[in-house]
């Protein structure tokens, strides 16, 4: 068996969560507004660095209300291995308060399925820091040399 086979075949959800919750992304932080956020590329990059079996899909938009008055909601699965998460999210303004937009435009459907695909590589534990709730947020401090759990 190779090393590489040896690596997918060890691979566990709690080996890919530990993995992903000690990466540092600060370096491909960006600032909007009051927001801090990582571009969906970037973060891509950084999964993929560690695990290249890493995969994606993108479901239909459903819609929502009636034709003329529709607001819709994108869905996007990251792969990692044989491990799935998914998410949801509205299409909305990207300034704030969000709110859903009433009949998107198809530029406004393809910015929050980026965003839905950072979100959901975020719930496998990659930057996954940006939306925690915490009063003082810790930033890991591993880097993609140090030795990993797999």
């Amino acid at each position: 068996m190779t090393k590489a086979k040896a690596k997918v075949e060890e691979l566990s959800q709690a080996a890919i969560w530990k993995t992903l919750r000690a990466v540092d992304c600060s370096d491909v932080e960006y600032q909007k507004m009051s927001l801090t956020y990582i571009g969906w590329a970037d973060l891509w990059a950084k999964l993929m660095d560690i695990f290249p079996q890493s995969s994606y899909i993108f479901d239909e938009p459903t819609f929502f209300g009636e034709v003329g008055n529709q607001t819709c909601e994108v869905s996007c699965s990251i792969y990692i291995g044989q491990y799935e998460r998914n998410c949801t999210l509205p299409v909305m303004t990207a300034s704030m308060p969000m709110k859903s937009i009433v009949n998107p435009t198809s530029r406004d459907i393809n910015d929050a399925k980026q965003r839905c695909f950072v979100k959901a590589i975020g719930m496998h534990g990659l930057g996954l820091y940006l939306w925690e709730k915490k009063t003082t947020k810790s930033k890991p401090s591993v880097s993609l040399d140090s030795e990993m759990p797999f």
